[in-house]
């Protein structure tokens, strides 16, 4: 047996963990890696969409302005039975959003995966978690009150 400083006896003993919760730690072990698995692929998706955004600035300016003028036209067209003016503001329209299309293509590339994994982790990993754990998950139609309080804090800021 070893002694301590004060010369106390120290027993040497071995914690035993019953079965039951070292089961249950190991589910929350893989629980807690599973949130922040999802954690991270969502902080992903926020990244790369700030990164699209910032990106394809110039394609969807002009894409908007073109939906724009279209809008704020289309009244003058039917007026005049301009038909070939609107032809042309309707084909303008159709490119700026295939030029803003094909912008987006890689980026949309790197986050539909990112989507996906955060919807099935979500639809599925979790719920079959929980169920492991023993939780019940049902339909919720009311905010819990600590959660009412979180989004209200949240509005005020």
């Amino acid at each position: 047996m070893a002694k301590g400083k004060a010369g106390q006896v120290q027993a040497e003993t071995a914690l035993v963990v019953p079965k039951e919760v070292e089961e249950e730690l190991t589910l929350l072990r893989g629980f807690r890696d599973l949130v922040a698995e999802r954690t991270g692929y969502a902080l992903g998706v926020i990244a790369l969409n700030a990164q699209m955004k910032e990106e394809t600035a110039d394609q969807r300016k002009a894409s908007n302005e073109a939906r724009k003028y279209l809008k704020q036209n289309i009244e003058v067209f039917v007026k005049n039975g301009d038909y070939e003016g609107y032809k042309q503001a309707v084909e303008n329209v159709k490119k700026a959003s295939e030029a803003l299309k094909e912008a987006r293509k890689p980026h949309m590339a790197k986050i539909t995966p990112l989507r996906r994994a955060i919807k099935y982790i979500d639809n599925v990993a979790v719920p079959q978690s929980l169920e492991q754990l023993g939780v019940k998950v049902q339909p919720a139609f009311s905010l819990s009150d600590w959660i009412k309080k979180a989004v209200e804090s949240k509005k005020r800021k």
